[in-house]
C-alpha cells in the first residue's frame, strides 16, 4: 500500500468529506509491467496536473501508481474516468492492469479502498474472472488494459478499534502528534500548528487513523482520547516556548459534546493549567456534528475555557452544523472555512464567490478567517486576493512530526 503519508492525508481529508456527502471517492491503481521505479515516480509526480479532477496520486512500492478523484460518486463514472487516464498513460507506463474502488460500495475506510483497488488491478492483469471483480465496459483498445471494479467485499474493511484497542494503543504509546503549520496570508509566516492524530503499530509504519476518532466516538473512549491530545499538545507547545522557538498557536480539535459537561471544561482547563503552557497559546477548534440544543447554555459553559485565556475557533464552516447562525451565538475568535469550498476554487465558476461570501462574513463578525485545505498556487492566489487571513494545508506543508515542526519554526525567524 503506497507509503507516503501525504497520500494517506489526502484520501483520509477525501474520505471525511465523502462520509459528509460532500463529494464523491474513487481510488484507483495502475499496476506496472516493465516500467523502472524512477519511471514510475515521475508518472506519478504529474498525474494529477494532467487530470484536474485527480486529488492526489503516489508511486506504491514502485511498481505501480496508486491516485484519488473526488469527483467520482458511482462505479460508473469511476471506470470512465479510470480508461479516460490508461488512455492518456498508455504511451509512457506498461500497464498490467487496472483497478478501481469506489465509497461507500467497495469499502468504508481507507486501507480496505486502497487494498479493493490494489486486488482488482492483480486480478485484471491475470485475466482472472471474480466474484468481487467484473470487467469493465470502460477497457478501451488503445490502451488494451482491463480495468476491473471491486465489489462489495473485495477487500475485508478494517473493523473499528473497540475500547480495549483504543486503551491499548494509549497504554503502549502508539498514538502520536503531527503538527500541520497555520500560515499568515499576508507574511507567509508559520503563525500556529493543528495538532492531527496518527496511529503507529506494531510494525512500526506510521499510518493515518481513518477509524480511530470514528472508534473513539462509538465506543465513549472519544474523551479519554480527548484529553491526551490536549496533555501531550499542551507539553509540546511548552516545549518549543522552553527552546526558545517563535511563539505559535497549538489548535486542538475538541466536539462541542465534549465541551458542554462541566466535568469534561474543569479538565480542559486542570490540563491547561497544569502545563506550564501559556494558556493564549492553545486554540480548542470546536466541531460540530449535531444541532446544539442550546448554543447560549454551551457558550456559558465555555466561559472558564475563555477566562484561562485559551482561545476558541469553529471548525469546518459551511458544512453539516458549522453554520453562521451557530457562529454568531458562540463565543469564537476564528473560523475555519471547510475545505470543500477551498476545493470548489478549481471545480466551479462561482467557488470564488462563496469563498468571498464566508470570508466577508466571518471578518465583518470581527474573527479571523483560516482556509483548510490549500493544495494549489492558484487557491492560495485567491484567498490572498480575497484577503482572507490565514491557511494550511499541502500548499506549504502536510502534517509534520513534532522535530520536524521544531526546525520549520527555526527557519520561521528569518521570514
Amino acid at each position: 500500500m503506497p507509503g507516503s503519508l501525504l497520500f494517506h492525508d489526502h484520501l483520509v481529508a477525501s474520505l471525511q468529506a465523502a462520509q459528509r456527502g460532500d463529494a464523491g471517492l474513487a481510488v484507483f491503481y495502475f499496476a506496472a509491467d516493465g516500467n523502472s521505479a524512477q519511471e514510475i515516480q515521475g508518472i506519478a509526480a504529474g498525474l494529477a496536473s494532467q487530470f484536474g479532477n485527480l486529488r492526489a496520486a503516489c508511486c506504491v512500492d514502485h511498481t505501480a501508481v496508486a491516485a484519488i478523484a473526488d469527483h467520482c460518486f458511482v462505479k460508473d463514472d469511476a471506470l470512465a474516468f479510470a480508461a479516460q487516464i490508461v488512455d492518456e498513460l498508455c504511451g509512457s507506463l506498461n500497464f498490467s492492469g487496472a483497478g478501481v474502488a469506489v465509497y461507500p460500495e467497495t469499502a468504508q475506510d481507507p486501507d480496505g479502498l486502497l487494498s479493493a483497488a490494489a486486488t482488482a488491478a492483480e486480478l485484471a492483469g491475470k485475466g482472472v474472472q471474480h466474484k468481487f471483480a467484473r470487467p469493465s465496459p470502460a477497457r478501451t483498445e488503445a490502451a488494451a488494459v482491463d480495468i476491473l471494479a471491486a465489489e462489495v467485499g473485495a477487500a475485508a474493511n478494517h473493523p473499528l478499534m473497540d475500547a480495549e484497542d483504543l486503551e491499548v494503543a494509549l497504554q503502549k504509546g502508539q498514538l502520536r502528534l503531527h503538527y500541520q503549520p497555520q500560515i499568515a496570508v499576508s507574511s507567509g509566516q508559520v503563525i500556529g500548528a493543528e495538532a492531527l492524530v496518527r496511529f503507529c503499530g506494531d510494525s512500526g509504519t506510521l499510518e493515518l487513523p481513518g477509524n480511530i476518532i470514528p472508534a473513539a466516538e462509538a465506543t465513549g473512549t472519544i474523551t479519554r482520547i480527548g484529553e491526551w491530545v490536549l496533555e501531550t499538545a499542551c507539553a509540546q507547545a511548552a516545549d518549543w516556548a522552553n527552546q526558545g522557538l517563535p511563539s505559535v498557536s497549538c489548535a486542538v480539535n475538541l466536539s462541542l459534546a465534549q465541551v458542554q459537561q462541566k466535568s469534561h471544561v474543569d479538565r480542559i482547563v486542570e490540563i491547561v493549567a497544569e502545563s506550564g503552557v501559556k494558556p493564549c497559546q492553545i486554540e480548542i477548534e470546536l466541531t460540530e456534528t449535531s444541532d446544539p440544543s442550546d448554543p447560549e447554555e454551551v457558550s456559558e459553559r465555555l466561559k472558564p475555557i475563555l477566562d484561562l485565556g485559551i482561545n476558541l475557533a469553529l471548525d469546518d464552516l459551511g458544512t453539516g452544523y458549522a453554520t453562521l447562525s451557530l457562529l454568531r451565538r458562540l463565543p469564537v475568535g476564528k473560523v475555519k472555512i471547510d475545505r470543500s469550498f477551498v476545493a470548489g476554487l478549481m471545480d466551479a465558476d462561482d467557488g470564488v464567490e462563496d469563498l468571498r461570501a464566508i470570508v466577508e462574513m466571518g471578518q465583518g463578525l470581527g474573527l479571523t478567517v483560516l482556509a483548510e485545505g490549500v493544495e494549489r498556487a492558484e487557491q492560495y492566489a485567491t484567498l490572498r486576493a480575497l484577503g482572507c487571513d490565514s491557511y494550511q494545508g499541502y500548499f506549504f506543508s502536510p502534517a509534520l512530526p513534532a522535530a520536524e515542526m521544531a526546525a520549520l519554526l527555526e527557519r520561521n525567524r528569518s521570514i
